[in-house]
């Protein structure tokens, strides 16, 4: 019989918590400008320098 790990025998034990390191899979960063996905301004006219409410699509 072989001597299993510390680290292999926690990962055994909880395969869900303690998993090995691995790629990232999912979508990349979005490659924003300002940092920031930015929004239009709903309010208009002077009170626009003032006041931002984000208009969402």
């Amino acid at each position: 019989m072989v001597r299993m790990s510390k680290q292999g025998e926690r990962r055994h034990r909880f395969p869900r918590k303690n998993r090995a390191p691995s790629a990232k899979t999912g979508p990349l960063k979005d490659q924003l400008p300002n940092g920031y996905k930015a929004h239009s301004n709903a309010v208009e006219g002077d009170i626009a320098a003032m006041v931002f409410i984000a208009k969402i699509k």
